[in-house]
């Protein structure tokens, strides 16, 4: 690779240098090294300004500029006294193009350089010798042609013959305008024909113009016309010359396209976008923008960002900007959160603010993109304000079912007193379903959570209640409850099955599990895993031999098979005279924690 850079520089018609970031010569051709005054090979690894003492740093701050901007600088002269102290002066006519890592970063200089110094000595062999100046003109890498004042081509170089396939006799003589590079249209014609008679003034004339070339082909050139004056100081001719910039045309063309599709991305876009740089002022807003805030644009680009803030927020933002700026990052939206800016009116309108960091060039700016979200915003406030009020109200309702069926159990307990004692004990069962389900509403308001209960709480309360009402059945009987692993939530449908099941089985080992008057022992034993397993024991006489659920008589356990089906849940009974009693209650799916 490196052996194809140096043929390829050695093959170059004009000088030609690469430099690195750091602009010192990373190669180099024979002509534009000879030009310098030093071999190549003490060219490489030094600067312009080491080589060319006078006209180096000039140069040099020309690079920077090009490396900064991307933009190549073309066609710009420079000279030095080479050797020093020979009093020789050495003319150049040079361009430096930028060159891009893969990032799309400047990383070096591409300088084309072409020796012009001929052509100034040209301007007085002229005078002297057509021979010379023939020789002089081929030699040169630009088209330049000798005019007569009247517009006739009397001499021209190489170059511009050899790239529209024409020899010198073709075109010598005739007006210029005439000539194959500008006679394929009539206005290319009479643009050139008044640049030849402003010349003849005395007026220098440089414009960019396409002219025709080899095969119909198109090449735009910066042309320019010079008078030449004789030695009473009478124009005596005009020098033609013309640069290709074809190229360049073309990259400031593309350069165009991308800048006007820019644009018309900026400024469709649905929401408001503006360029902030490190200081927090406005470099770029959109139409959008200029909706949002009611400013111009002319009255923003330029000033401060925080202008478009509330006062309050003012005095704390240009620390955000700065913390921003010292770990720069893509931040979406601000996380959803709404934050509020300022029309010009004053008044406040929430907003979400999205910010990306931007490159461009050697400076660090972040593009900001603003959206109003002043509906969503207020209609969240409506919806939180329905959502606490339906709160309130169903904490109301849960209150109040709460209040009835203990009025209920109130009644059942007055209806108790003047009842036999068989009626008294159906009345005291209906009355402890009754306060099973009143629990739950109470939990439910206290708790202020109106989709769950905690099951241990609210096991915990049940045989509260139960302990109080055990007496009622003549046993003194001892609860415990003991939970092992996370805890379980009841919700509300499932809140209801489960509360009748445990006060039936407890209930029923209060009723029919102990002798009257002798003491007992109700267990109860959580542990929830995969599923919620519920263990209830009595140290009673066990169940008579035969009974199992939902084949006796009594209500309860003709109820505990339908509860469990609602309850999408297992229940066995495990019995044994003299041993007491286990129901397991296996449920599944429940909320654990």
């Amino acid at each position: 690779m490196e052996k194809l850079v140096a043929d390829l520089l050695e093959t170059s018609p004009i000088g030609i240098a690469i430099l690195d970031s750091q602009l010192c010569y990373q190669h180099i051709n024979r002509r534009l090294a000879n030009s310098n005054g030093l071999p190549a090979s003490q060219h490489l690894g030094r600067k312009p300004s080491d080589i060319l003492p006078l006209a180096g740093p000039a140069l040099e701050a020309i690079m920077h500029k090009v490396m900064c901007s991307g933009v190549a600088e073309c066609d710009f002269e420079a000279s030095e006294e080479i050797p020093p102290g020979s009093g020789r002066m050495t003319y150049w006519n040079a361009s430096y193009h930028p060159r891009f890592d893969k990032d799309g970063k400047a990383c070096g200089i591409i300088a084309m350089v072409e020796d012009v110094s001929l052509k100034k000595q040209a301007e007085m062999a002229i005078r002297s010798s057509s021979e010379r100046i023939r020789k002089v003109l081929d030699a040169l890498f630009t088209f330049v042609g000798v005019l007569s004042i009247d517009g006739v081509l009397l001499e021209a170089n190489r170059a511009p013959l050899e790239q529209a396939g024409l020899d010198l006799p073709d075109v010598q003589g005739k007006p210029f305008w005439d000539c194959y590079w500008w006679n394929y249209h009539p206005d290319i014609q009479s643009g050139l024909r008044q640049a030849i008679s402003r010349a003849t003034t005395g007026e220098t004339i440089r414009y960019d113009v396409v002219v025709r070339m080899k095969h119909d082909s198109r090449m735009t050139i910066d042309f320019m016309l010079t008078p030449l004056m004789d030695d009473a100081g009478q124009i005596c001719n005009l020098i033609a010359s013309g640069i290709d910039i074809t190229a360049r045309k073309q990259n400031e063309q593309a350069l165009q396209i991308s800048e006007t599709y820019f644009r018309e991305v900026v400024e469709s876009t649905p929401d408001g976008l503006m360029m902030v740089d490190p200081h927090g002022t406005i470099r770029l807003i959109n139409t959008r923008m200029e909706q949002l805030f009611g400013y111009s644009r002319h009255e923003l680009v330029g000033e401060k960002l925080d202008q478009l803030l509330p006062e309050g927020f003012r005095s704390q933002h240009g620390s955000y900007v700065s913390g921003f700026f010292r770990q720069p990052e893509a931040r979406g939206m601000a996380n959803r959160k709404p934050l509020f800016a300022q029309h010009r009116d004053g008044t406040q309108f929430p907003c979400e603010i999205g910010l990306n960091p931007m490159q461009v060039g050697d400076e660090l700016l972040t593009l900001a993109c603003i959206s109003d979200v002043s509906d969503r915003y207020y209609a969240k406030l409506d919806l939180e304000k329905a959502l606490q009020e339906k709160t309130v109200l169903l904490g109301e309702v849960h209150h109040r079912v709460k209040n009835n069926l203990q009025v209920i159990s109130s009644l059942l307990s007055l209806q108790s007193r003047n009842a036999t004692a068989e009626v008294n004990k159906a009345l005291l069962d209906s009355q402890n379903h009754v306060r099973s389900m009143a629990l739950i509403h109470q939990l439910l308001y206290e708790r202020n959570d109106f989709s769950r209960i905690p099951m241990s709480v609210y096991i915990e309360r049940l045989i509260h209640l139960l302990r109080d009402v055990s007496t009622g059945y003549g046993s003194h009987i001892a609860f415990s409850f003991q939970r092992e692993g996370n805890e379980a939530y009841l919700e509300l449908q499932n809140s209801i099955p489960f509360g009748l099941i445990l006060n039936e089985i407890v209930v029923n080992a209060c009723k029919h599990a102990f002798t009257p008057g002798s003491p007992g022992k109700v267990e109860i034993h959580m542990l929830s895993a995969a599923t919620v397993v519920l263990q209830i024991y009595d140290n009673g006489q066990g169940c008579p031999p035969g009974v199992t659920l939902g084949s006796t008589t009594t209500l309860g356990f003709q109820l505990l098979p339908m509860l469990t089906e609602q309850l999408k849940a297992t229940l066995t009974l495990q019995t044994a005279p003299g041993q007491g009693c286990c129901f397991t209650l296996t449920i599944p799916d429940l909320i654990r924690e």
